[in-house]
């Protein structure tokens, strides 16, 4: 009898809650005050989603609000219910049940987003597919970091089939917290995906063309979903650029899409179309993340803009200052590929099951790369801080380091006199502490500077490494200063020593490389800091200027802007013989808000002077300061600075050892809006028109049109050449896709480079 019970009871319970099931949370408006309910009614009638603030479990009569389902449509084997509730309070807790004519589901729950920018989490990656074993690892984690929302980027089956679909929400339910917390998935198409109606009946997208743009927080960021899989030209790319143009105020801007433009993979093909009509877009509008999918790899780049020019790779190059972090491509469960085609601005590529961990504030955002191999042993962030990183979680730390950081600070300001670099710490092993017997500490709490009684740590040496610091090599250095928060209250007499390690491109703290035994540059700092008092950060907890170091590292040979730097901190004088002359800062783990931070400003050189530029860069797009007046020869041609822009001056001649001989005559000066070279039509199918006002009445020119692997694919001389004079060229070239055309005269001076499409 106690069996039959038992089993009579199981039953009744699976029938209480067998009507719906398969749930998910999507958002088609403000992620702060709504969100999109959908499910599978399996059985029973007139289901209603019953919800309020206050958890009354799953006697549903108690809720306050009732909804009906706003969508019902049958479709891959299931009956899709979306409720969408509004009018929500922002970052509130929503508890809710589905009840119909057979019962109750369980009662569940959400947070809806902050409407004020605060920070957000969010996890991004796709490509599910076919291998369930990591599909279900990479979702519990998700149930595990709680996010704020899941930005998905598409082919979540592998054939789009109803069984296929089935399994898919199955697993998905694994993202639910044990507290039956859930967490709402942006949902983009991918190629897996035969149509746009798998995205539109299964998730509610707030676009049947399944391209929309979601904004969080009140205008911290606005994220893109756009489709690889419909035209990318036209409505799509009207809409993006309208939107964008309509958001100018929002803080943040990122990007989702499947496909690629540059894969790391090398059998996949390049994606001309969006990078023809995105990369130029996403650079100009401040698209600064952008996550992409498709090759089932890992990889992150450097910040990077659309240049066609001498130096890019496959039609990039790196720009620290403004460019944009592309990153992706796709590992939640798909078979992976090898990372074998990264490019000159790659930051790093791997091959493992990822999604992006994404963190964003006002001043940055942080990325970070977690395997999901390991899911089962890691522990759970607290829904109280969602963005401490929970035991055993494993985070890929690759040669750049584990976290890639878009810092505002790290943009030029556009006033030439006065740029500021402002960098904060950005993980926990960037802000360490090292014992007196070598041990390195990485998750302390605070920094003691630098008596520590804990573990007779003693007189303690201090790392600070900051990363993607954007000065420009040679740049004058008018100040640089650390800037910390006080942890705690000291005002005993104390000396400490500055000091940055003597390295174009510091290497992260670890074990084998760690703070003390770093050559240090001879130019140090003694500060005797003032009192602190707990939680300031002001002047007192301001060093020295640290100005004359940091020039000295600038004008290193071998400094790129947007290399990394360290400084070392130690005890000295008073700070060796008395315990309390100390001051304690917070770290990065004491909070993120808190770390320390660098800022420098500084100035470009703004002298007057000739430079002959020779590697392919225009002066005007070099991210160099010129003053009014300057000269500098570009492709052949002397340009001159002045208030309103770079004007033409006149022709120059350049020997073959770039040494510049420039004839000074007075021609009528021309804006550079004048100066032409014109291709039409571009993309073309088989003959082009080329006309340039850059030629010289009578001298004979080569044009010669280049693949992206700097192969020449066809040269043809134009003899007797004359300014603006048309020219009617039908190059050798057969396959579609992005090419170089660049024209030079008989010195074998390039004076225009230009790309080119063939249909």
């Amino acid at each position: 009898m106690k069996r039959i019970l038992v089993l009579v009871i199981s039953l009744l319970a699976i029938n209480l809650y067998s009507s719906n099931g398969k749930y998910r949370l999507t958002l088609r408006g403000n992620p702060a005050t709504s969100i999109v309910i959908g499910w599978d009614q399996t059985s029973g009638n007139n289901p209603t989603v019953y919800y309020g603030t206050t958890d009354f479990g799953t006697n549903y009569t108690n809720y306050p609000n009732s909804k009906t389902p706003d969508r019902t449509v049958s479709y891959k084997g299931m009956n899709n219910n979306f409720a969408r509730l509004t009018n929500l309070s922002p970052n509130t807790a929503y508890y809710f049940v589905i009840s119909d004519s057979q019962g109750t589901s369980e009662r569940f729950w959400f947070k809806t987003a902050p409407a004020d920018n605060s920070r957000l989490s969010f996890i991004a990656g796709g490509d599910s597919r076919n291998n369930r074993t990591p599909r279900q690892n990479a979702n519990r984690l998700v149930a595990k970091l709680k996010p704020h929302a899941v930005l998905f980027g598409g082919d979540m089956t592998n054939g789009d089939s109803n069984g296929e679909w089935r399994d898919w929400f199955n697993d998905w339910q694994l993202t639910i917290a044990s507290d039956n917390r859930m967490f709402p998935i942006v949902a983009t198409r991918g190629n897996h995906e035969d149509s746009n109606n798998s995205i539109y009946h299964l998730f509610d997208v707030p676009s049947t063309s399944v391209y929309y743009a979601l904004t969080f927080g009140n205008n911290l960021v606005r994220t893109y979903t756009l489709n690889t899989e419909i035209s990318i030209s036209g409505n799509q790319t009207t809409w993006l650029r309208n939107d964008l143009d309509a958001n100018p105020n929002t803080v943040w801007k990122m990007a989702q899409y499947h496909k690629p433009m540059r894969p790391h993979v090398s059998s996949k093909s390049e994606g001309n179309n969006q990078y023809n009509n995105w990369a130029q877009l996403f650079y100009d509008k401040g698209v600064k993340l952008v996550v992409e999918c498709d090759a089932h790899t890992v990889k992150t780049t450097w910040p990077v803009r659309p240049s066609t020019g001498s130096g890019s790779d496959e039609g990039f190059v790196r720009d620290n200052q403004n460019g944009t972090v592309y990153a992706g491509e796709g590992c939640w469960g798909a078979p992976l590929r090898s990372n074998n085609d990264n490019k000159n601005w790659t930051r790093n590529s791997a091959r493992f099951n990822q999604f992006k961990w994404i963190f964003v504030d006002e001043d940055k955002i942080e990325a970070r790369t977690v395997k999901v191999d390991n899911a089962s042993q890691v522990g759970t962030v607290s829904n109280d801080n969602v963005f401490a990183i929970p035991s055993n979680l494993d985070i890929w730390n690759p040669s750049n380091g584990s976290v890639v950081t878009i810092n505002k600070g790290t943009v030029v300001d556009p006033d030439p006199d006065n740029n500021t670099v402002d960098i904060a710490i950005s993980g926990g092993n960037d802000d360490v502490e090292e014992s007196e017997n070598g041990d390195l500490y990485t998750n302390s709490s605070d920094l003691e500077l630098v008596y520590d009684s804990y573990s007779n740590s003693g007189n303690q040496v201090i790392g600070l490494y900051f990363r993607s610091v954007g000065v420009p090599k040679n740049a004058t250095i008018t100040s640089a200063y650390l800037q910390f928060t006080a942890d705690e209250s000291n005002n005993a007499e104390a000396e400490l020593e500055i000091a940055l390690h003597d390295s174009s491109n510091s290497p992260a703290f670890s074990n084998s490389n760690k703070v003390s035994n770093r050559t240090t540059l001879s130019n140090k700092v003694v500060w005797n800091p003032d009192s602190w008092s707990s939680n300031q950060s002001g002047n007192a907890q301001r060093s020295p200027d640290l100005k004359n170091m940091v020039q000295s590292l600038v004008n290193k040979s071998n400094w790129i802007s947007g290399n990394n730097i360290s400084f070392i901190i130690r005890g000295k004088g008073r700070s060796l013989t008395d315990t309390s002359a100390k001051r304690v800062a917070d770290s990065y783990e004491g909070g993120s808000g808190k770390a320390a931070r660098i800022i420098i400003n500084y100035t470009t050189d703004s002298t007057p002077q000739p430079v002959s530029i020779c590697d392919g860069i225009a002066p005007w797009q070099s991210g160099v300061s010129y003053a009014v007046g300057a000269k500098v020869t570009y492709q052949g041609n002397l340009f001159e600075r002045t208030s309103g822009g770079w004007q033409f001056i006149d022709s120059c001649n350049a020997t073959r050892n770039n040494q510049t001989k420039v004839k000074y005559s007075t021609p009528p000066v021309h804006q550079i809006s004048e100066l032409h070279t014109r291709v039409h039509p571009n993309p073309f199918t088989d003959k082009i028109s080329l006309s340039t006002s850059l030629f010289v009445e009578g001298r004979t020119y080569a044009i010669t049109i280049y693949n992206m692997a700097g192969k020449i694919i066809h040269k043809q001389n134009i003899s007797k050449a004359s300014k603006n004079q048309v020219f009617t060229i039908t190059p050798k070239v057969n396959a579609s896709g992005i090419y170089l055309l660049s024209v030079s005269d008989d010195n074998d001076t390039i004076i225009k480079t230009m790309r080119l499409i063939k249909q």
